[in-house]
């Protein structure tokens, strides 16, 4: 496959991969992810239940999660986003009580993807002091 068409394919995954997650459609997300995924960003074992549990756990954790992709950019095997995720803060997180408001934060992901248009390496980081800030952590 021309390097062109593998990186808008690889962009085109990343964002319908956004789109599944938004839905909160867990299984339909985890189709554009290598069985043999690894998050790189934090010490964490191979597979895609890594990344399910991972999700799973932001929209148990955070009610009406949503991304909203600012901006992607793609180059031959590698898609880079920058997001905005927004919730409400209706359950206890990093012991702070629920204060019902809306949170916002910026998130950024890096991803590697395999010759057949899965993702098969993540780097990601979200602006947690924004959020223990919008919490009254501090």
């Amino acid at each position: 496959m021309e390097i062109q068409n593998k990186a808008a394919r690889n962009k085109a995954n990343y964002l319908a991969a956004k789109e599944a997650f938004n839905r909160k459609d867990i299984a339909g997300c985890l189709e554009y992810y290598a069985a043999d995924h690894i998050v790189k960003s934090m010490p964490a074992e191979k597979g895609r239940q890594v990344i399910q549990q991972f999700f799973e756990g932001l929209h148990n954790t955070w009610d009406n999660l949503q991304l909203t992709v600012e901006h992607a950019v793609a180059e031959d095997n590698w898609v880079m986003g920058r997001s905005i995720a927004t919730a409400i803060h209706n359950k206890a997180v990093m012991g702070i009580a629920p204060t019902h408001k809306p949170i916002t934060a910026a998130f950024w992901d890096l991803h590697l993807f395999n010759e057949e248009g899965q993702i098969a390496e993540t780097w990601n980081l979200i602006d947690n002091a924004s959020i223990m800030k919008q919490i009254g952590l501090f």
